[in-house]
């Protein structure tokens, strides 16, 4: 994206701000080229713009790991609130979309579409509003990102234990999704090369043998719990065919 595409991006989420009289005389100043730099500290920062700071470093190459982060968890969360009175689903909806979006955009680019980061929070927003328990999953695939990817990425946070799950009163939350994208991954197993797949499977036993030992060990077992359980066994029963 040019210098000149992200001033007009800006200037348009100046003109959707009508309530506030700063950014209205900011949009006079913007009818002459304005500098990257100048377009990042005057406008898009200056007034929280982050999906436009997120283009505008990525326009520039700037690598800030905790500076993007950031940006995504402001992004996310603005695009909650300017939907937070419509109807669940589409607030869900209108989640997706944006990230479908912004995936495609930066995909290729890991340093500005931190996988593992991106996921955590959408899992979060989603476990708080008692969403579909696949949405970030299918949100995620849809981009599209590889089951492979998404396999290793829950596998990571899982190995994390951030304290967000038992705050969330979900401590088996990440157990219960990765159950539900193994099922998938499974599904789609015919998909990958012969030779590949025997040490893959193998791979996915050990994991699935492992959720099945923590699920197994807790003690307030609910009904997502159990079915998670009945899922990973599915899972060990169906490796005999291949």
């Amino acid at each position: 994206m040019d210098v000149a595409q992200l001033q007009l991006n800006i200037y348009s989420c100046l003109e959707q701000m009508t309530s506030n009289p700063v950014a209205e005389a900011a949009l006079s100043d913007l009818n002459r080229l304005i500098d990257i730099s100048t377009l990042y500290s005057d406008y898009a920062e200056k007034f929280n713009m982050a999906e436009c700071q997120l283009a505008i470093i990525h326009c520039a190459g700037h690598h800030d790991p905790l500076l993007v982060q950031k940006l995504w968890r402001e992004l996310l969360a603005q695009e909650i609130n300017s939907s937070q009175y419509l109807p669940q689903v589409s607030v869900m909806s209108s989640l997706r979309n944006k990230i479908l979006l912004l995936g495609n955009i930066y995909q290729a680019a890991e340093k500005f579409f931190p996988t593992q980061f991106i996921v955590q929070q959408l899992e979060v927003i989603s476990c708080r509003g008692g969403w579909d328990q696949s949405w970030a999953i299918d949100t995620m695939l849809q981009i599209p990102t590889s089951h492979f990817h998404l396999h290793s990425t829950y596998t990571s946070l899982l190995q994390m234990k951030l304290p967000c799950w038992e705050q969330l009163g979900a401590p088996y939350h990440l157990h219960i999704v990765t159950s539900l994208l193994l099922t998938s991954y499974v599904a789609h197993l015919n998909n990958v090369p012969l030779l590949e797949r025997k040490p893959l499977l193998c791979e996915i036993q050990d994991v699935i043998d492992a959720h099945v030992v923590d699920l197994q060990a807790s003690v307030s077992a609910g009904s997502d719990v159990t079915s998670a359980l009945s899922r990973f066994k599915a899972l060990q029963a169906s490796f005999n065919k291949y």
